[in-house]
């Protein structure tokens, strides 16, 4: 009898937190983008882990123990999919159950960089929204008890992300937008849903340098257009960048399309997004 009780006691002492009674379900996020997404489905009931932080390259993460538990421990592993996490992938097929990858969902619109997929699906509300519902579904299953909060949390998601819609389209006002390149081509789900379109990138691959024969082919571009903006993300030498290009009245807008700096809460994902409009707005010379 006693060896019964130890090995119950060490049977519940393993088990995932979210497995426990007094436990709602715990979510894991890969990357920050999602983890905001999931901040709003689960507000006033749990806080999500976040597994990569700004230190790491989503592309190529080593993981740390910590960081291995947290998915572990997880009853909801959220990612992107192989796509973006490469180094992940191993890890989301040992857990099938609770592994929810948004590439795959249903309804998900898809873009492409050549032959690719582009996994940068969040910078499309839409898509934010097909995540969000897919989170909440699988969290209601997973707790009933709470089903009626995830889905008022959706329903305010979809809220906010619409009059999110409304702000972004006023703010650009893509009519007379003025004529911008992108230093990688990441943004395309951003631009084609709120009708912008660059005349050049310089890379569809961030780890990969433009040759200097790209280089003359983008600075004619670039000249012909009358481009006077380009988009970089942070890790961009732009002082680098403005000698290979020799322009004079290049102005360069920077873009986190992980949204690190974003301060987490139930809106976060909406602020992300205002953010980067904003951002896409310094274009514009006035």
């Amino acid at each position: 009898m006693g060896n019964r009780l130890i090995t119950f006691i060490l049977g519940i002492l393993l088990l995932p937190a979210w497995q426990c009674a007094s436990a709602q379900p715990q979510v894991a996020a890969s990357i920050r983008p999602l983890l905001l997404i999931a901040d709003a489905i689960t507000d006033g009931i749990s806080r999500p882990d976040l597994v990569l932080d700004a230190t790491q390259d989503p592309h190529h993460p080593a993981l740390r123990p910590s960081q291995r538990r947290v998915i572990d421990q997880a009853g909801v592993f959220l990612w992107i999919g192989p796509a973006m996490e490469t180094g992940l992938e191993k890890v989301a097929t040992e857990r099938p159950d609770s592994v929810l990858t948004a590439m795959e969902l249903p309804m998900l619109n898809r873009q492409a960089i050549g032959d690719t997929p582009d996994p940068h699906v969040w910078l499309d509300t839409d898509n934010a929204l097909v995540i969000a519902a897919s989170l909440a579904d699988r969290l209601a299953a997973l707790d009933p008890e709470n089903a009626g909060h995830y889905r008022d949390n959706l329903r305010l998601f979809r809220e906010d992300v619409h009059s999110l819609d409304a702000a972004i389209r006023e703010r650009l006002q893509s009519d007379t937008f003025p004529p911008f390149a992108v230093y990688h081509n990441g943004y395309q789900y951003f631009e084609a849903q709120f009708g912008l379109q660059h005349v050049t990138s310089f890379t569809g691959n961030e780890e990969v340098q433009p040759a200097i024969r790209q280089l003359l082919a983008i600075r004619k571009e670039l000249a012909d257009n009358q481009v006077h903006c380009i988009v970089t993300g942070p890790s961009q030498n732009t002082a680098r960048l403005d000698n290979q290009l020799e322009q004079d009245a290049i102005r360069y807008v920077t873009i986190d399309v992980l949204g690190y700096d974003i301060e987490r809460s139930k809106d976060g994902y909406s602020r992300f997004m205002r953010q980067l409009a904003e951002a896409f707005a310094g274009c514009r010379t006035e």
